[in-house]
């Protein structure tokens, strides 16, 4: 039998085990702060000064996308042989050299959209891995009792990083120049890779195996584990539907803020911020919500009111358009984060800790590798209808996914499961021909 993630958690006092989780905490706070700001401040690096149209923005995108589906499967099936946290410092400092490379090419007048191009895919492929890891890694240090606790503190964290990331990289933008303000993200990853480097707890050693499986072995047990649980696979196709277009969508999204609305750096970072300041709201309201109308009914009905936020915006305009846009990305906020916070949370608690590196990185395969179509798509989408039209497909369409969720099984999953995992996958149990049934 596999143990569950509770087993793999030392038994340390629980002062330690706190002090540790609020390391990897605070390395969370920074890294996704710096990932904001550099959000905003690439692509708009790419508008404002190269020029990019909409079709070349959606290969931005698509670059920062494609290391999704091209890494997730293999950096999963790794990091459930490797301890988690050597893999998340390196990351980091990686990272940070690459980020570096952008101010340092905009001084010497040398920046260029292919390299862009090249420093989002590297950056998105350690992202990749460092956020399996990440993900994995949670169950080390806390008990699975005190998983939507902890994972509504990480929450947080991406909501405060949210609320104060845009806003500042706008203003730095604005200021410094968007090249110059990627090195906050560089510096960002920096002080991560430090704090992580202070946990102490120690990860628990993956035994090695008599006979080991081979990497498609373990790339299919990982998918058997997502797919065989109903209101787990409900989850993942929702979510590709619902990226697709969304991501489609925010391809576009600051070329149409920029170009057709005439908003300023400052103002566009201001507008990014408000989904932030919401979310927090939203990370608070997550456990109440689901104790009110069940877990599935919260993550369905955080979907739909996150995609009603995104369908609002093509439609702001005069008086009303900065009030129409900050309303917008407040739904987007609250309603995004309950959903988030508890398909995270369910995931962790579904499936046993041998498996959980690799859930974790088919689940974003499966649905950020859908990312990279829908950023290609919105590039299309733009250039052959205008920004406008496609921001209006691309929303109407995103309800494809909270609608499928609705006629799903996870519209009856009331509560999380309980300590012992619901998806004990054994790899015995999969069939020799290694295909998914």
């Amino acid at each position: 039998m596999q143990a569950t993630a509770d087993s793999t958690v030392p038994k340390l006092n629980i002062k330690q085990r706190l002090a540790d989780f609020n390391k990897l905490w605070f390395a969370t706070t920074v890294s996704v702060f710096g990932g904001q700001v550099t959000n905003l401040a690439i692509p708009l690096a790419a508008v404002t000064l190269l020029g990019a149209n909409a079709m070349q923005m959606g290969w931005l995108r698509t670059f920062s996308n494609l290391p999704f589906p091209l890494f997730s499967l293999l950096a999963g099936v790794w990091l459930d042989r490797v301890r988690r946290k050597p893999v998340m410092i390196t990351a980091n400092l990686v990272r940070a050299v690459l980020l570096f490379s952008v101010p340092l090419a905009a001084a010497l007048s040398l920046l260029t959209l292919e390299q862009l191009y090249v420093v989002v895919f590297c950056v998105g492929t350690l992202t990749v891995i460092h956020d399996v890891a990440h993900f994995a890694y949670v169950p080390a240090l806390v008990t699975r009792k005190h998983l939507i606790q902890s994972n509504s503190k990480l929450h947080a964290s991406h909501s405060l990083a949210e609320l104060g990331g845009p806003g500042l990289g706008g203003l730095l933008v604005q200021w410094l120049g968007a090249p110059f303000t990627v090195l906050m993200d560089g510096i960002a990853n920096l002080g991560s890779a430090l704090a992580v480097s202070r946990i102490s707890t120690p990860e628990t050693a993956k035994p090695r195996a008599k006979n080991p499986a081979t990497v498609w072995q373990d790339i299919v047990a990982g998918l058997h584990a997502l797919f065989d649980t109903p209101a787990l696979r409900s989850i993942i196709i929702a979510s590709m539907l619902l990226v697709l277009f969304n991501s489609a969508g925010m391809s576009i999204y600051l070329l149409y803020l920029s170009q057709d609305l005439q908003l300023s750096a400052a103002t566009i970072g201001l507008v990014f911020a408000a989904s932030g300041g919401a979310a927090m709201l939203g990370a608070a309201l997550a456990a109440p919500a689901a104790a009110r109308i069940g877990v599935g009914p919260a993550i369905i009905l955080g979907w739909f009111m996150q995609t009603l936020g995104r369908l609002a915006i093509p439609f702001a305009g005069g008086w009303a358009l900065l009030p129409v846009l900050f309303g917008a990305h407040v739904l987007m906020g609250v309603f995004g984060t309950i959903a988030n916070i508890h398909q995270w949370t369910f995931r962790q608690n579904t499936v046993s800790d041998d498996f959980l590196a690799r859930v974790t990185a088919g689940h974003r395969f499966a649905v950020y590798g859908t990312a990279a179509v829908g950023s290609l798509l919105g590039g299309v989408l733009g250039t052959r209808m205008g920004l406008h039209p496609a921001l209006v497909l691309c929303a109407a369409l995103a309800l494809l996914g909270p609608l499928y969720a609705l006629l799903s099984p996870l519209r009856t999953v009331r509560k999380q499961p309980g300590a012992e995992p619901v998806a004990q996958v054994e790899e015995a149990a999969l069939p020799p021909d290694g295909e998914i049934s």
